[in-house]
């Protein structure tokens, strides 16, 4: 049978040329007689090993031929003789092959029980008269025979022999590779666990030792064991067990949302990572180089990650808000009278806070304001406005005007007519007192006897101290004439009794503005007034006589 040979076959890679072997794995020739080829493209070498009866030779013939063409003459032909492997050539059918010169080197002769078992080797080329191992070659045929009886000597073998053509070659397996414990980061993949091999050999990496199917190499990595082998010319070795560690880093605990003051850098924002991690800062949630601690930030969106050891966790996204709160309202010139504090400072905000100098220390309320400039701020959440500043004129306070305390005065007069020393262009303003409260009244208030008034006088819109004056109605005064004028009870809670000797025509009731409150007629030499509508404090009663006569008389309502 013509036998089919292929073509040179070069598996090539980026390292060279693959490490190729194959076999033609252990052909049973007949009871207790094996063969079997081993071929090694890598060293050019072929490997022989026969087995058969302990007690007699063996022969194996092999290449290509037909059956019954094996004992052609000139064929390569090896046998046994009792002391080694003898490398021969036939002489056709009914001769004893020939001796030839032996490339054959035994590197194992044993023997169990009753089975020899010869182990050879030699190049694919051999010498003059031998076969040619071709590792193109799919298959090779065999012939064999063995003697009928115990003995080395070569006789004629009857029916022990046979042929077995075609055995096809298959790949040998190689080495397991070599990999030991591997460590990665959550996110590894199977593209980046690694292992040791023959040169050219890919390798394929399983989670089980019998799983069927590879991992893809994009199959994420997690903490157990992978079993990894190679392969090389479509042969696949055994597999190697290797130990992964996958370490996960979780997230760090940060608000998703954070406000910072203008100006604020990284440092400004918050986040916890685990003891021993550290905290960065990213522009993206894939960018690699972190954002410096000293980098300003705006509004927008950060991500932060921890990272410990060389694994990082994924990033959690937070919203920035920048809080940039306005300066203050007010008035940015204010002027004051001597005496006054930083609470009477003028401007509208929130969380105001007052400065004598800017990045100064903040100024209490009670603190006196002098003429120059401070800065005022407002706090919004955590956060504080530009200074504002605000020029501030102190005024002196006028010192009281001039006057003697105790004036009389003529029928008609006013408080006008009262007679005070003041100050060149100052403005004054007349009070009275009632309790503790001064009230204002205006200069045309007619005067009443017995009340004290009291001035003040203002220069750049600084009052001065009140001044008391005791106005009382000269002698002669029709304001007296009404004799055995009486008012009671004084103080009065609801009705006032108003009698004198003289008749009496009516009878009004002023306040310390001179203004008229209440009025009724009134008949005969006495009267009862009711009070109760009017507020508590102190009126004036003006009495009218039938004859013209008036008197005042100064009551106080409860």
């Amino acid at each position: 049978m013509k036998k089919l040979l292929l073509t040179a076959l070069l598996i090539a890679s980026a390292g060279g040329a693959f490490a190729q072997s194959k076999t033609t794995g252990t052909v049973s020739l007949t009871t207790g007689m094996t063969a079997k080829v081993d071929l090694n493209n890598d060293t050019s070498t072929a490997t022989l090993t026969l087995t058969g009866p302990q007690d007699r030779w063996i022969a194996l013939q092999f290449g290509s031929f037909a059956t019954g063409g094996g004992m052609q003459d000139g064929t390569d032909v090896v046998y046994y003789n009792g002391t080694t492997l003898v490398d021969a050539n036939q002489n056709g059918i009914g001769s004893a092959p020939s001796t030839d010169t032996n490339d054959w080197t035994v590197t194992s002769n044993t023997v169990s029980g009753t089975t020899r078992t010869i182990v050879a080797t030699r190049a694919f080329a051999g010498g003059t008269g031998d076969f040619t191992f071709n590792y193109a070659d799919v298959n090779i045929d065999f012939a064999w025979a063995r003697g009928s009886s115990a003995s080395y000597s070569l006789s004629n073998h009857g029916s022990n022999r046979g042929y077995k053509l075609n055995q096809a070659f298959s790949c040998m397996p190689p080495d397991a590779p070599t990999a030991v414990a591997q460590s990665f980061c959550a996110g590894a993949t199977v593209a980046q666990l690694t292992a040791t091999g023959g040169s050219g050999a890919t390798y394929s990496w399983y989670t089980s030792n019998t799983a069927t199917t590879a991992l893809a190499s994009t199959t994420a990595l997690t903490s157990t064991t992978y079993y990894v082998s190679q392969t090389q010319s479509a042969c696949e070795s055994a597999r190697t067990p290797v130990t992964v560690t996958v370490t996960t880093v979780p997230q760090p605990t940060a608000a998703t949302a954070q406000t910072v003051c203008a100006n604020a850098t990284i440092a400004n924002l918050t986040a916890t990572g685990q003891a021993g991690a550290t905290v960065n800062w990213y522009e993206s949630a894939t960018a690699t180089t972190p954002i410096p601690s000293t980098t300003g930030i705006g509004a927008g969106t950060l991500y932060v990650g921890q990272t410990q050891g060389d694994c990082s966790s994924t990033r959690v996204a937070v919203t920035i808000t920048v809080n940039n709160p306005a300066q203050p309202a007010g008035a940015s010139s204010q002027t004051f009278c001597q005496g006054a504090i930083v609470t009477d400072l003028d401007a509208t905000g929130t969380g105001l806070q007052w400065f004598s100098t800017i990045n100064g220390f903040a100024l209490s309320g009670s603190t006196p304001l002098e003429s120059g400039t401070y800065y005022v701020t407002q706090t919004i959440g955590a956060c504080n406005s530009e200074y504002k500043p605000v020029n501030v004129t102190i005024n002196a306070i006028p010192g009281q005007p001039g006057a003697a305390p105790a004036q009389t005065f003529d029928a008609g007069e006013t408080v006008a007519d009262l007679q005070i020393s003041i100050l060149i262009g100052s403005t004054i303003q007349w009070y009275t007192l009632s309790g503790d409260v001064y009230t204002a009244v205006p200069a045309n208030t007619a005067l009443v006897s017995g009340t004290t008034y009291y001035v003040t006088q203002t220069v750049n819109g600084c009052e001065s101290d009140y001044t008391g004056i005791t106005a009382t109605a000269a002698a002669g005064v029709d304001s007296f004439s009404l004799a055995g004028l009486k008012a009671y009870p004084n103080p009065v809670s609801s009705v006032v009794t108003v009698s004198a000797n003289n008749s009496l025509a009516a009878i009004t009731v002023h306040n310390l503005l001179g203004q008229q409150v209440l009025a009724q007629k009134a008949s005969g030499n006495t009267t009862e007034v009711n009070m109760t509508q009017l507020s508590a404090g102190t009126y004036i009663v003006k009495v009218t006589a039938d004859d013209g006569a008036t008197a005042t008389v100064r009551l106080i309502k409860e």
